[in-house]
């Protein structure tokens, strides 16, 4: 299992140093995530910061940009890095695609497919040469002179999209190298739904599970005091209730047979109940979605609820040990091979 650090909310400016940092405790990669600043300013300033480190995206805004917009930045990001670079997109929801971006939405796992499509017509034609002449339903891309055509590089760029529902998890099993799960879930929700459709995206492309990277920010509830725990656990159950509220994150729900919170929660959203919220997350629901314990625990812990399902994972709110050794430590511990538990 891979171990990697998350730079949400992190400034472009932030983000060099904290790269830096993840390299030189032992990280496996860093992402960026498109919340306060544009992801590929992030992961400029991580790539250039580092010269080990992989970096990605997790997520940034497809539909926010047009195929072409992307291509040219992941090309140039993944040239400069050597091939550290990995490109991780999402859809978002739509009203942030209509209202905050001012762009289209139309069927997301439908426009989705055309756009990765898109990319890789857009990238072979780089690549090798080629005449660029991708007519998709949603996008086309026909014209692409030497003028415009970025330097030449070897590198490829691995593609992650994000996935909760069935058909965007299916369709990232097809077409991606991975896929950008979310904290927000449960092993049934896994073994239940995210894993089938990965099952069924993989045989429609005629690939092994091996050919296909999962990664999810895990709620990692830790403190060495009861202080530090009950404050972390207090600011992850408002975080829990903010995803429950939505419908997207009813199936998770649903999964642990709680699906009716759901509603209750959303009325509560809409009147700015923030801390009621919070209160009707009780102690079942939260030890499904989250793992408590101290960070010394956290490798075992990870492994034994998520070895054999996913392949690489973080934490939602970092890491708070100031001793850079004992971090160290900890994190080498999640690349054991403890065949206790893996999953078959």
């Amino acid at each position: 299992m891979k171990i990697d650090m998350g730079m949400i909310g992190a400034s472009g400016v932030e983000c060099g140093p904290l790269a830096a940092t993840a390299e030189s405790e032992g990280f496996d990669a860093a992402w960026a995530s498109e919340s306060v600043t544009d992801a590929f300013l992030q992961s400029q300033a991580a790539l250039m910061s580092t010269s080990r480190l992989t970096v990605g995206t997790a997520i940034a805004v497809a539909f926010a940009r047009n195929p072409m917009s992307t291509a040219y930045a992941a090309w140039d990001l993944a040239g400069m890095s050597g091939g550290r670079f990995i490109l991780g997109l999402g859809s978002q929801i739509q009203a942030h695609i209509e209202r905050r971006f001012s762009m289209p939405w139309s069927s997301p796992a439908t426009r989705m497919r055309d756009y990765l499509l898109a990319l890789d017509a857009i990238f072979t034609a780089w690549r090798d040469g080629t005449r660029l002449d991708y007519q998709g339903p949603v996008y086309q891309h026909t014209l692409m002179t030497p003028v415009f055509t970025p330097h030449h590089h070897e590198h490829r760029i691995p593609l992650m999209i994000a996935a909760v529902g069935e058909r965007m998890t299916a369709l990232g099993a097809e077409l991606c190298d991975g896929l950008l799960l979310h904290g927000m879930t449960t092993t049934s929700y896994l073994d239940d739904v995210t894993l089938p459709a990965v099952a069924r995206g993989l045989a429609t492309s005629g690939r092994e599970r091996t050919a296909l990277e999962l990664s999810v920010p895990l709620f990692l509830v830790m403190g060495d005091t009861e202080e530090q725990v009950a404050e972390a656990a207090q600011k992850t159950r408002e975080q829990i209730a903010f995803y429950a509220s939505t419908p997207a994150y009813v199936g998770v729900l649903e999964s642990v047979g709680q699906g009716a919170l759901q509603p209750e929660l959303q009325t509560l959203s809409r009147q700015g109940r923030w801390k009621e919220m919070a209160d009707l997350i009780d102690q079942d629901l939260f030890d499904a979605i989250a793992l408590t314990g101290s960070p010394d625990e956290m490798p075992e812990l990870c492994r034994a609820r998520f070895g054999g399902r996913v392949d690489r994972v973080s934490s939602y709110y970092g890491w708070p040990v100031d001793d850079r050794d004992r971090l160290h430590e900890i994190l080498a511990r999640f690349h054991d091979d403890d065949p206790i538990t893996r999953r078959a």
